[in-house]
């Protein structure tokens, strides 16, 4: 999977949400059923810390469903792809998927559906969004066709991005996407963080597909933050938005992971933006954007989720203190990711939820607002987990 828009930001951070573990399978844009209502045999339930394990699977998000189960896509390194369900202990498929890439976003619009998301592929070959209802699954927005076809970070707004920094290590120059995270607004229209794309998009199950947000590079000294240069061709820092929220009052809100730097780690640099969820074509920027979307929260660092908890709080996910690259570097140890909860009006800190977590990639609350965390314990040398944690 590649986060990152320059090529060697995308090797990395590729490495570390695992398509290299994946076998990709051939499309199919309308899978057969697959219901199992047995749990699956090589998911567990561990007693003694109440965590469900996924061994030899990545997963990269989770929701609630109205009945309270969790709901995560698992993406097994065999290729087997599903989307499973976690509730009263027990560990269910509820539906088998053959998908080209890995499933990453996933969102629970009722009792058996869903939208979820795809993983991108060099110039953007890949990467859609997904409905799966009672059994069924269609493709409902190609986001890979859009951004091949307006790469609007490069050619919107102030056209920051020069697609001659994305040929590095074996990628090619060129359009770029991965569309991470969703949120949905109702059962037909979804907002997506493409982390590759540097955007936050707006599909409908019709195939509509436009730009909602363009997010720019962290800022240094007044200009955009340089992560290496080439000649006269100037490559910034990407801000690679990974999680978008959307509040019952009517603002959106979108953490970013930030990439590489040139010579540093990426500490400190990533945001939380805030703007109007019935806006469009916005330019987030620090320098030259639009009023109406501006940084919330800043001084972050890896934000890997952002979710709006039952109690109105925004609750913000980083993925490690020492940034993701801690998790593909040997050099750089691991510091713990956090969860911590902020005013969604003023961005003040209210109270840290929980840190020391191990590579934290999702949360969601259910319906009794319980916090359940995702960590992905493959990278220390464990599995994926889904947990509930003490609050």
């Amino acid at each position: 999977m590649k986060i990152l828009k320059s090529k060697h930001q995308k090797l990395r951070w590729m490495a570390f949400l695992c398509l290299s573990f994946a076998i990709i399978l051939g499309c199919e844009k309308e899978p057969t059923r697959l219901i199992q209502e047995t749990s699956d045999l090589s998911a567990k339930k561990t007693e003694s810390t109440g965590s469900y394990e996924f061994p030899g699977s990545i997963v990269f998000d989770i929701s609630t469903t109205p009945d309270g189960s969790i709901m995560l896509g698992v993406n097994e390194f065999s290729g087997n792809r599903s989307i499973k369900l976690i509730k009263n202990g027990k560990i269910s498929t509820m539906i088998g998927l053959d998908t080209e890439t890995n499933i990453q976003g996933i969102e629970s619009i009722g009792a058996g559906n869903a939208f979820f998301t795809t993983a991108g592929t060099d110039l953007a070959q890949n990467g859609e969004l997904y409905r799966a209802s009672k059994g069924n699954v269609r493709m409902v927005a190609d986001l890979a066709r859009f951004e091949r076809e307006n790469d609007p970070d490069a050619f919107e707004g102030t056209q920051w991005k020069n697609q001659a920094c994305e040929e590095y290590e074996g990628f090619s120059e060129g359009p770029q996407n991965n569309p991470y995270k969703l949120s949905a607004f109702d059962g037909e229209t979804v907002l997506v963080a493409d982390a590759a794309g540097n955007t936050i998009l707006q599909a409908t199950t019709e195939g509509e597909i436009d730009w909602k947000a363009i997010i720019t590079p962290p800022v240094e000294d007044g200009e955009y933050k340089l992560f290496f240069t080439r000649g006269e061709l100037n490559c910034y820092v990407q801000p690679v938005p990974t999680s978008v929220a959307i509040s019952e009052d009517g603002y959106v809100y979108v953490g970013e992971l930030t990439g590489e730097v040139d010579g540093d780690l990426p500490i400190g640099l990533s945001r939380v933006w805030k703007f109007p969820a019935d806006a469009n074509n916005l330019v987030c920027s620090e320098i030259e954007g639009s009023a109406e979307c501006y940084v919330l929260i800043d001084g972050l660092t890896s934000v890997i989720d952002v979710e709006i908890g039952p109690d109105g709080l925004l609750y913000v996910v980083e993925f490690d203190e020492n940034s993701w690259i801690s998790s593909v570097a040997p050099t750089v140890p691991a510091a713990g990711g956090t969860i911590s909860a902020y005013d969604p009006d003023t961005g003040e800190l209210v109270n840290e939820v929980a840190s020391g977590l191990v590579y934290p990639g999702a949360i969601t609350f259910d319906k009794k607002g319980n916090l359940w965390v995702l960590e992905n314990k493959l990278f220390a040398g464990g599995s994926a987990e889904v947990r509930m944690l003490e609050m």
